[in-house]
């Protein structure tokens, strides 16, 4: 808690200032009475002092709470203190629930006139509660047609980043993007509550939609759009996405003025035809780009440690996980050996769920299961010494904890991790900085999804 009342330190000054100013004016300007006796003064004063810590708790809402509590406590007290009879608890709540329907009850007079002159503390309280309800009303209709102003503004002047398909790629890019005050339309066929939410605190605009429909293209301003990014889990929604959007323009006659699209593609068959369908057309009045995070990931490791090769030794790779990553690192591994001028060899090993031993080439595949296979075992059995180990297991702690072990054991190879969360790879940097592991991280899909590197 004190952490985060130091990041909220400026937060807290500008209130305490801003309340100093208001209760200086407050006592040179308005005329007190009778009702600001000093019990509910030191009330007051104990209420303004504390109520920061509520910033804790919700910046987003601080401002209701603090009008909402400031004429909870003033119309109570007075209502209960100042009016004319002696009403009981029951009328006093009563009395001041009544504020928040901009309705005072005027128990003050002895006929139950309106007094040209109500006391100052039912004062405060009363514009307290009118401030809290009316500003209450204006942020909830806001709230509802805040989508539809979004959209108007996306429509009309543009220049907005759009992305279909919401998963943990998407997530990260569309992170990347806010955190640059970029405009972002993320588009899906669902959503779940919390998801929604969750964007929408983030300013993201949420369009939930079949995508087969092409009148979703009018709906998200596509003509004004600076880029958009296909992320869908499968390749084909991509694909069909990307080929409603090129008819949605011949048949609207439209330019896009789209800087970039980018379209994720893990199957390397689609990727291989769509890169030969495009290159047969020049009807796309927008670049698209085909990408693919894992091979970026991999050929990113690669340009950075293009060194591994320059070695005198030869160079024989273990890598665990035969999956998205690992297949890339493999690949990228072999283009940038062969872009080097090196007598070395390079042999890879890969340790997998594989129905049999087979060598194909320098890529040998080893039956491997995690369940009930011992890493360490398996690796001492092999005939050669490896120079580099690679772990790309599905789960971070699974990697971080098979890396750990075989450090252990293995203390000369260097070992490299792919993680997906950035507080594990924290985390191995924290076990590494007083030990001679040599534990090291393969990279991030984070560092890939990023306005900078895809350069939208």
């Amino acid at each position: 808690m004190l952490e985060k009342m130091k990041s909220m330190k400026h937060i807290i000054i500008l209130y305490y200032v801003g309340v100093g100013l208001t209760f200086l004016l407050f006592m040179y300007v308005v005329p007190t009475d009778a009702s600001m006796d000093r019990t509910i003064q030191i009330v007051l004063a104990i209420y303004l002092f504390v109520f920061p810590v509520v910033f804790l708790y919700t910046l987003r809402y601080a401002l209701h709470v603090f009008l909402f509590v400031l004429a909870f406590i003033s119309g109570f007290y007075g209502f209960y203190h100042h009016s004319i009879d002696d009403h009981s608890i029951s009328n006093a709540l009563y009395f001041t629930f009544r504020l928040y329907l901009l309705d005072l009850a005027d128990v003050f007079t002895r006929d139950g006139s309106s007094p040209v002159r109500y006391p100052l503390l039912l004062e405060i309280a009363r514009w307290a509660a009118a401030s809290y309800t009316i500003s209450t009303i204006f942020i909830a209709m806001y709230r509802s047609l805040e989508k539809r102003i979004l959209l108007f503004l996306a429509q009309s002047i543009g220049k907005h980043h759009i992305i279909f398909g919401f998963n943990e790629k998407s997530y990260m890019l569309i992170q990347d993007l806010s955190a640059h005050k970029k405009r972002v339309i993320v588009v899906d066929e669902k959503f779940t509550p919390d998801t929604q939410n969750m964007l929408e605190k983030m300013k993201v605009i949420v369009i939930q939609a079949p995508m087969d429909n092409r009148d979703i293209f009018k709906t998200i301003g596509v003509k004004k759009a600076e880029s958009m990014s296909l992320f869908h889990e499968r390749d084909q929604q991509s694909l069909d996405v990307l080929m409603n959007l090129e008819k949605f323009s011949q048949i609207e006659k439209v330019h896009l003025r789209l800087t970039k699209l980018l379209i994720h593609i893990e199957d390397y068959r689609y990727r291989r035809e769509l890169l030969s369908f495009l290159e047969k057309i020049d009807h796309f009045s927008f670049h698209v780009e085909v990408i693919n995070v894992y091979e970026e990931m991999a050929r990113q490791f690669w340009r950075k440690h293009q060194s591994i090769f320059q070695l005198t030794d030869d160079v024989h790779m273990l890598v665990v996980g035969y999956d998205a990553f690992g297949k890339q690192l493999i690949s990228e591994a072999e283009k940038a050996f062969q872009q080097t001028d090196t007598k070395q060899t390079l042999q890879v090993t890969v340790l997998d769920d594989f129905p049999e031993r087979t060598l194909s080439g320098s890529i040998e595949k080893v039956p491997f299961h995690i369940e009930k296979d011992s890493l360490e075992a398996v690796i001492s059995a092999h005939e050669r010494r490896f120079t580099h180990i690679f772990i790309c297991l599905d789960e971070d702690y699974i990697d971080l904890m098979e890396g750990i072990e075989l450090s252990e054991i293995f203390a000369e190879t260097p070992i490299y991790m792919n993680f997906t969360d950035e507080h594990i790879e924290q985390t191995l940097m924290i076990a590494t900085t007083k030990t001679e592991k040599s534990l090291y991280s393969a990279g991030m899909k984070q560092d890939i999804l990023t306005k900078d590197y895809l350069n939208i």
